[in-house]
């Protein structure tokens, strides 16, 4: 069996999507019986771009991350396509009309599978020419936010979840969702598991690492993510200072980097919220240890898929709580998720207080959510779809 893994995005500018891909690619690539390529769909700056941002223009065929060799395919972001798709909102895949150069790279693969709506749409178009088949793993905004910016983006969507022999989404919720699309096409969820870096017990204890952020508190409350406006970080200030209210010796910790960064900031001082530490963006390997310090975690997001951080307090035996969206309640329970209404932030705040002065544990991570158990389902599919498709071209064959 000989397929091509797809995805689209920045080697150097890796974030929530893509390191989950990028964690079952390792995962796939250890199974014997299967031979996995994997391609990358990455932009290179237009010459206005490169002087607007006076950027070097450096572009490499391959590029290694932890040992999986990504096979770049190169498209230039231009300028008017970066207005006409970001500003104005009227196309739905910026890079459209360069997408139909890479279709003959894929004619002798058994299968296609994609993760980003510009790969996806490169299979669909695969498939039209030589009757490959794809399979789709939907991851969250493609499926929450894009089909509903513009026509153009739901016609797309509507148009990959219907000629995909199969749509895979990272949690229950996003698949009932996808259903306001279209309820036509093969459908079921798929969760992942934690990053590899958090099967195993941490390394170091909570209390040296904690010396070494000069955390002196009893507790530890913490946010990691990026700085943007769909994590909903903005009311982060005011779940701090409720819990602060509340309870005494405790600190706030957020991790991560991103244009709301600086608001965030300011209004934690305008608060006078003490003890606050900012780590910045952190490289995935140094997150453990700043996990392991936790008493819990917050997770307000509008907008989720099936937030990796989640599994992965969960496997350090950090309790989590957050809004009622997404995945979220299938993996840390419903018991710790509120709807985010105005009585959001007293109710995040309420159970966080409750669950540190009692010090509840989290439940054990279900089976589902394990590597194992995502790589049998995920074979399993790609395995029959390749079967039924040599039968179909059997049969064609035989016909003619």
């Amino acid at each position: 069996m000989k397929i091509a893994i797809l995805n689209t995005g920045s080697i150097n500018n890796r974030k929530g999507a893509f390191n989950n891909v990028h964690e079952r690619i390792k995962h796939l690539q250890e199974v014997t019986h299967i031979e996995v390529d994997v391609y990358l769909i990455r932009h290179y700056d237009s010459w206005v771009f490169r002087l607007l941002r006076d950027k070097k223009d450096v572009r490499e065929d391959i590029s290694i991350v932890d040992g999986v060799k990504y096979n770049n395919l190169w498209v230039t972001h231009k300028m008017t396509d970066y207005i006409i798709t970001n500003r104005l909102k009227i196309n739905d895949i910026s890079c459209k009309s360069q997408l139909d150069q890479f279709v003959d790279i894929f004619k002798d693969y058994d299968l296609l599978s994609v993760h980003a709506l510009p790969d996806m749409y490169l299979a669909y178009l695969v498939k039209l020419k030589y009757g490959i088949p794809f399979v789709t793993t939907w991851h969250g905004s493609d499926i929450n936010v894009w089909p509903f910016v513009n026509k153009e983006g739901f016609k797309t969507t509507k148009l990959i979840l219907e000629n995909a022999d199969f749509n895979f989404f990272v949690s229950k919720k996003l698949m009932i969702v996808s259903d306001q699309i279209t309820t036509k096409g093969s459908k079921d969820f798929l969760y992942s598991g934690p990053a590899d870096n958090y099967l195993n017990p941490p390394q170091n204890n909570k209390e040296f690492l904690r010396n070494k952020l000069n955390i002196s508190s009893k507790y530890l409350v913490g946010f990691i993510g990026n700085m943007v406006a769909i994590k909903n970080v903005m009311i982060l200030p005011d779940i701090f200072r409720m819990i602060q209210d509340n309870l005494h010796d405790v600190s706030f910790i957020v991790v991560g980097d991103g244009r709301l960064l600086y608001n965030l900031r300011k209004k934690i001082q305008e608060y006078n919220i003490q003890n606050v530490k900012y780590t910045g963006k952190l490289l995935p390997g140094e997150i453990p240890d700043v996990m392991n310090c936790l008493d819990l975690l917050l997770l307000p997001s509008l907008n989720e898929g099936m937030p990796r951080v989640t599994l992965e307090a969960l496997s350090y035996g950090v309790p989590v709580v957050g809004s009622d969206v997404g995945g979220i309640p299938e993996s840390i329970g419903v018991e710790n998720c509120f709807k985010l209404d105005n009585d959001f932030v007293n109710n995040i705040s309420s159970r966080a207080v409750e669950i540190l002065e009692k010090g509840e544990k989290p439940k054990e991570l279900s089976k589902e959510f394990s590597w194992d158990s995502t790589l049998k389902k995920e074979i399993d599919v790609y395995e029959r779809i390749i079967k039924e498709n040599m039968s179909l071209n059997l049969y064609n064959l035989i016909k003619k």
